[in-house]
């Protein structure tokens, strides 16, 4: 393992333990290699963020020993790149310290790191967020009393623009920090503890006030990733000792990272993987010479087989965000950003909610290569109506809505189900943290319908009795409306011929079908296409997602994806 000695950058030898280190976790954000840095007498072309690190990070009147891959990684050589990577864990684990650079101060990161700062020596306390409700950030008072600025702010402001940087978004930085010991975020020449950094984000997520500061100031401010990585460190320290997270939960997890190899999207985590639900060698994924679409399908492929599950085909995007187009349908593009939430996976091992299949285990064939997965199952509905729109933004929720709400008129009308169902289809029966979802949330949807003056169209089934007090209604509004937009946000709502609703793909289209698939714990969307299927992707269909579907009579056949 070579690292690197910033006094007058010379490579060392590091063997085993012997020698103190830090690692540097940065983020080479495409940019070329243009500048160039002398080692042992030779030149080596880096990236100019690299070289800011560098300037920073050196030292006066010691030497600082560091590991930094475009330094210690031959990037040219895919086959000592290959090999290398395999050994990151292990490098980032051992390091005395784990330094994240996030690049260049600017007039923002003084504020903004005093800020972090100031909330963390007053609120802190381990593995806990602020708690408060997303309006009191717009409560002055409510806010000196807890001692913040008001909202907005200029203090507000800088935190926004310190989440917005591009290196929380990159896809090495999750293995980099999760198995670092002891990690620092630096900006310019400032430092701060990345605890502190993950405390701030839990807690804009926990109080929702996240909303407020993208309202105000972007939706490129992210403290998702921090708070994704964070949810991994404690995964990675509790599962069996350290051993490693199941790959599909960390797939599942780190979607929306970023990487310049669409490869990293899989090899960067791997390292974090429990490698005995690989059902391959690590060393046959860490390999910079395979085709991505080879890659994709034969992690994904061996995942399938090994852990007996479709968690993985939950993780299918739709096809109109695609990337990477000769992936069979089965295979998801980890390349792209998942706009969805998956309803058939968690973050959270034993969190996983449905069971559409029932105890039915999964049976399935593929074989290493093959573009065709084959998996037994069910035809149990078809589809009948797509809306036309898909719920996309929060402020046309409410038009998109009432739209379905006209499609499953009929439905209501004629019994074949009631409002209750409807309310519960669209946010998948949850309400936070709750499955199935509480009986006031019916209240909720009331509510959510009356603060856009909705009762005025008199839907069948929803009642007219008011929500007296204001305050009350909007809050039930925002507990409606969160839970709405966690769930059908970047999906359509459907009916079937047998008079079921759901929420679906935005591809899909009347005629396609709903199947229980062997081991499955949500329906999927398929597509006949001559004696194959396409698979289009996951869905919630109200009254099905308990394994109510699964009887003795059922015909099973096999769906031979491709």
């Amino acid at each position: 393992m070579h690292v690197v000695n910033l006094d007058s950058i010379k490579s060392l030898v590091i063997d085993g333990r012997s020698r103190t280190y830090e690692a540097l976790s940065y983020t080479w954000h495409g940019q070329a290699s243009t500048e160039t840095v002398l080692c042992d007498g030779r030149l080596l072309y880096v990236t100019h963020s690299l070289i800011e690190a560098l300037q920073s990070l050196r030292r006066s009147t010691t030497s600082r020993i560091l590991w930094i891959d475009a330094i210690c990684i031959n990037q040219a050589d895919l086959r000592e790149r290959s090999h290398q990577v395999g050994l990151m864990r292990l490098i980032y684990n051992r390091a005395a310290h784990v330094i994240s650079w996030i690049g260049k101060e600017d007039e923002y990161t003084a504020t903004a790191f005093q800020f972090i700062s100031k909330i963390t020596k007053e609120h802190i306390s381990p593995d806990v967020s602020l708690h408060a409700s997303p309006d009191v950030i717009w409560d002055k008072q409510t806010m000196e009393a807890m001692n913040l600025p008001p909202f907005p702010s200029y203090e507000w402001e800088a935190l926004a623009k310190l989440f917005e940087r591009v290196y929380f978004r990159r896809i090495w930085v999750v293995q980099e920090l999760v198995v670092s010991s002891k990690a620092v975020v630096r900006c310019g020449f400032m430092t701060i503890r990345w605890e502190y950094v993950e405390y701030i984000a839990r807690s804009l997520l926990s109080t929702g006030w996240l909303g407020a500061l993208k309202e105000a100031y972007g939706s490129n401010v992210t403290p998702n990733f921090v708070q994704t990585i964070s949810n991994c460190r404690a995964s990675f320290a509790e599962l069996n000792a350290g051993r490693g997270i199941p790959l599909s939960l960390l797939l599942s997890a780190t979607r929306r990272f970023e990487a310049s190899d669409p490869r990293d999207k899989i090899i960067a985590v791997v390292g974090l993987a429990d490698h005995r639900t690989l059902g391959m060698p690590a060393s046959r994924i860490f390999n910079y010479e395979k085709p991505v679409v080879e890659l994709y399908r034969d992690v994904t492929g061996h995942l399938i087989q090994s852990q007996r599950s479709l968690t993985l085909l939950s993780s299918v995007e739709d096809s109109s965000d695609r990337r990477i187009h000769d992936l069979p349908s089965w295979v998801p593009d980890y390349s792209v950003w998942q706009q969805h939430t998956v309803l058939g996976a968690s973050i959270r091992v034993g969190h996983l909610k449905f069971r559409a299949a029932g105890s039915t285990p999964l049976s399935c064939r593929w074989t290493e290569g093959s573009p065709l997965l084959a998996v037994d199952g069910f035809r149990q509905d078809e589809i009948k109506t797509v809306s036309a729109r898909a719920l996309e933004h929060r402020a046309q929720n409410i038009e998109v809505v009432l739209q379905w709400l006209q499609l499953a008129e009929s439905l209501v009308r004629d019994g074949l189900i009631g409002i209750d169902a409807f309310w519960r289809t669209l946010i998948g029966d949850q309400g936070r943290h709750m499955y199935p979802a509480p009986e006031q949330y019916g209240t909720h949807f009331e509510s959510y319908l009356a603060h856009a003056n909705a009762r005025k169209t008199g839907y069948p089934g929803v009642r007219k009795s008011g929500i007296d007090q204001k305050a009350s209604q909007e809050a039930n509004t925002l507990l409606y409306q969160a839970a709405l937009g966690y769930v059908a946000t970047h999906r359509k709502f459907f009916t079937t011929k047998k008079g079921a609703i759901g929420l679906g793909p935005q591809s899909m289209r009347p005629g396609d079908l709903v199947c229980i698939l062997s081991g499955g714990r949500v329906p999927f969307v398929a597509r006949a296409e001559g004696s194959n299927f396409r698979l289009i992707g996951e869905s919630y269909v109200h009254g099905l997602m308990e394994g109510q579907a699964v009887t003795n009579g059922v015909e099973i056949q096999e769906f031979l994806l491709r």
